[in-house]
Formats: C-alpha cells, structure tokens, sequence
C-alpha cells in the first residue's frame, strides 16, 4: 500500500515538474520604474559605478535601486501577478524603457556568463550561489528604497566585485572587479550593503528562494535581470504514516455502517 501511495506521489510530483518545465521559453515585459513593494515604486538614489556601458575603469552616473516590471504573460510563478521586481546583473548595457523580451533562464545559464565576464575564482557557479544565499539573508525584509538600493548594490558587488581572501565582498572606492563613489560608499545603503555582505559566508543557500535569470541573449538591448521568488514549501505533497491510514480506514468503516444502519 505505501509503495503505491509513495508512486502516486511522485507521479504527481513529475506532472508538475514535467508542467513548470514547459513554461519555459520568453517573456514580453514592460518597465515600470523603480521596484514595487506593494504601495508604489520607492525609488531610485544616484550615485557612481564603474565598469558601466561608459567606461570599464571610470565612475559614471546611474540609478542605484531594484526596478519593476509589468507583464501580460501571467504563467511564471514570478509573474504571476503580473508586476514583478528585477535585480541588474549587467553593468554593461543600459536598461531599456519599453516592452522588452527576455528569455527566461536559470542560474546555470547565469553561472556561465558571469564567469565568462568575470574569469578566475570566485567563478560563475560560486557567484550565483552567494546570490541565493544574499537572497535568503535578507530578501523577505527588503521592502524601502534603502534596502532596495543596498540590495542593488550587494548584486554588483557579488556579480562582479573581487571577493578577499575570506570570499567576502566589499562595497567601496579601490575594489578591481565594482566600485563606488564615495558618497555611494558612506551612504546608510552602502553600509547597509556592505553589512549583508559581511555575513554572506555564514549563511546556507537552503534554497528558500529560487533564483531566475531574465538573459537578453547576444542582443544586448538591455541589462541582464534576475529575480528571486520565494519557494514553495518543500512538502508539496503528505504521504500519511501507515497509523493514519489505518485510523482513516476505521473511520469510513464506520460511516459505511452508520449510514447503512437505518436501513
């Protein structure tokens, strides 16, 4: 009986397994602005990055903050409101205003291009996993334009910062691989950014978020985004214990007799 029960299960299991695999292919979205928590975006703050689409070397300009995206196409588990926040993992191309189409990824695909961008160690694969562990740390708390913008910012420095010899990240003016200007450096976000990255090595990537990767392909229209989607409990399905099956039974076993007995 439980081997059977066990099998169901696991059918089960595959059908959605086998039904969120075919989801994926692109997705049509439309940029809203800054990232939505819920009451409206909360905004950008400006401050200086480099590399950027300008210069690999100089501080140039940009917005610091997570961004929204809207989008028709409802069949996502992160899309399925149809408003949904990104995260920049391209420093090297503009965000583009608009509808835009993007492929949708997974960590992997993203693990490879990070470390084809940013060769050595920490590689790819390391990066993307520092970023479900940033995301486990602190996600189900970011919700204002500071911790929009220190969450932006540990992205970058994760993404492209040169770690020390602890494997630790640093938001500041010298690191070789992101740097900031020094106002982006002292600002409450970047001490805030630099806290969370202070503590990355101590926490477990468990997996309570799932991370995936919005890729503009070769076309390079737009950044690279990345979302994170909380995950669904790991007990989708309960297999009873034998005890509560047998109680189960007896239980209809009784309702059977019940209802025959007026008869």
């Amino acid at each position: 009986m439980k081997s059977k029960q066990i099998m169901a299960a696991v059918s089960l299991i595959s059908v959605v397994m086998g039904s969120h695999t075919a989801l994926a292919g692109t997705i049509d979205v439309v940029l809203a602005g800054s990232a939505n928590f819920g009451s409206g975006g909360v905004g950008y703050y400006s401050g200086s990055v480099a590399p950027n689409p300008n210069s690999t070397t100089n501080l140039v300009g940009v917005g610091i903050g997570g961004d929204s995206f809207t989008s028709l196409n409802q069949s996502y588990d992160f899309s399925a409101t149809g408003q949904f926040n990104t995260w920049c993992v391209d420093i090297y191309h503009w965000l583009k205003s608009g509808g835009v189409t993007y492929t949708v990824d997974t960590g992997a695909n993203l693990a490879t291009s990070l470390s084809a961008l940013r060769p050595g160690n920490p590689d790819g694969t390391m990066r993307v996993s520092q970023l479900g562990q940033l995301a486990n740390q602190v996600y189900n708390s970011v919700d204002t334009k500071d911790e929009s913008a220190a969450f932006q910012l540990a992205v970058w420095a994760i993404t492209y910062g040169a770690a020390d010899s602890f494997g630790r990240y640093k938001i500041n003016t010298t690191n070789s691989g992101f740097r900031v200007n020094d106002t982006t450096e002292t600002s409450a976000y970047g001490i805030m950014a630099n806290n969370w990255l202070q503590n990355l090595g101590t926490t477990n990537y468990t997996g309570d978020y799932k991370l995936t990767y919005l890729n503009d392909g070769t076309a390079n229209h737009t950044q690279d985004m990345v979302v994170f989607t909380a995950s669904l409990p790991p007990k989708l399905i309960t297999v009873p214990e034998p005890a509560t099956l047998a109680l189960l039974g007896l239980g209809l076993a009784g309702l059977g007799f019940s209802r025959r007995k007026p008869g």
